[in-house]
């Protein structure tokens, strides 16, 4: 499979080399390793249940491959969606009650005009419902997959599984810098906010007063603000792991162009249609998500089917919550950086049959590095308003 036709994740140098102090062995989800002298006894580890699983290595193959490659590890493969399914829904069943609990008290808190815990009832909302979909729906949905994954390993159909468990292992695999720097800055931004009881918001988030005023630059500072921690941490965990897979699949300037128009499609929306003030990096998690729609689509070799479906659940979701905080959640914002995102990478990418990703030209490395350059003053903005005397 060292094929240049093939997509990066499905080659034979997708994966590192296997450990020679045994014929067969794992490598788990922490990087640990654990080997064994016949197939018996690697089944037998694996049908344990324990831990979720990485890599195997088996005799015959030289590097490291998804255990759904080796067909003779089909029954204990089953086996083990069954267990994780089994999880799933005893984990789905231990939160529901507590989960639904909080979304009828919020429903109630709601309609009654009361603020539970501090927080305004809309906003309440809109964190149980994330509660719900979290901890209840997805262990569910998990657990429905699972079981499903399982009747394909029965049948021994494995044309879906193994691109999809080659994808999701390659895909751990890569390094992200930009991302995790992204990430770093908006909680650095969070920190001073936070350093700076009583500032933030007033001074530099999106007010539409102000902004009609001449403050024009608000639209790019407003996204480094978050009205409060479960605010910022929702956001960071999306904007991880949807700015990653733009940076693994579409490379660092792109993610950099998509972030900076992101920001400023979810601000100019949120000022036409919103009439409050407005913070957070949520539109550009939109954006991101918007990018990845359209790239995914247009490169559909590149990426496997059942990998792509995962961004239509993550759409879902956010409608959903969209939908239940309406109140407080900034739709508008949502909807500008979708938009902002799905716009930018149609019109830089055009359709391509190649399972390859695009080569970075000279002109992405630019405007990749000028939009990064403009995401630092716009941090770097936010923190001097919040921080004048």
């Amino acid at each position: 499979m060292s094929d240049p036709g093939l997509p990066a994740w499905a080659r034979d140098g997708a994966f590192p080399k296997k450990p020679e102090s045994f014929p067969f062995g794992t490598v788990d989800g922490k990087g640990e390793i654990e080997g064994f002298d016949t197939l018996e006894d690697l089944k037998s580890r694996l049908g344990s249940g324990k831990g979720r699983l990485a890599w195997v290595w088996v005799p015959g193959n030289d590097r490291l491959v998804a255990p759904e490659e080796v067909p003779g590890l089909l029954d204990v493969l089953k086996k083990r969606r069954l267990f994780f399914a089994k999880e799933d829904v005893e984990e789905a069943g231990k939160t529901a009650p507590f989960t639904g609990a909080l979304c009828l008290y919020a429903l109630y808190a709601v309609l009654k005009g009361v603020n539970p815990l501090g927080f305004p009832a809309p906003q309440f909302l809109a964190i149980s419902g994330f509660a719900f979909l979290y901890f209840t729906a997805r262990p569910w949905w998990e657990a429905r997959k699972g079981r499903k994954e399982a009747d394909l390993l029965e049948e021994g159909n494995l044309e879906d599984e193994v691109p999809e468990a080659r994808f999701d292992l390659w895909m751990g695999s890569q390094k992200s810098m930009l991302t995790i720097g992204l990430v770093i800055l908006v909680g650095l931004v969070g920190a001073v906010q936070l350093l700076t009881p009583g500032k933030g918001i007033a001074e530099a988030g999106l007010d539409k007063s102000a902004y009609a005023l001449g403050e024009t630059w608000r639209v790019f500072t407003a996204a480094f603000l978050h009205g409060n921690i479960i605010h910022f941490l929702l956001n960071a965990s999306a904007l991880y792991y949807l700015a990653r897979r733009v940076e693994i699949l579409a490379r660092w300037p792109h993610l950099a162009a998509t972030f900076l128009f992101s920001v400023m499609g979810a601000g100019w929306a949120t000022v036409a249609w919103l009439p409050k003030t407005s913070v957070g990096v949520s539109g550009v998690v939109c954006g991101l998500l918007g990018f990845l729609l359209v790239f995914e689509t247009l490169h559909r070799r590149l990426v496997p089917r059942s990998a792509r479906r995962r961004l239509l659940g993550i759409l879902v979701s956010l409608i959903v919550i969209g939908f239940i905080g309406f109140q407080f959640v900034d739709n508008a914002a949502h909807f500008g950086g979708l938009v902002a995102g799905a716009v930018y990478a149609f019109v830089v990418f055009p359709r391509s049959s190649s399972p390859q990703r695009p080569v970075v030209l000279k002109r992405d490395i630019a405007l990749g590095s000028i939009s990064l350059v403009l995401i630092l003053v716009s941090a770097l903005g936010a923190v001097m308003v919040m921080t004048a005397r």
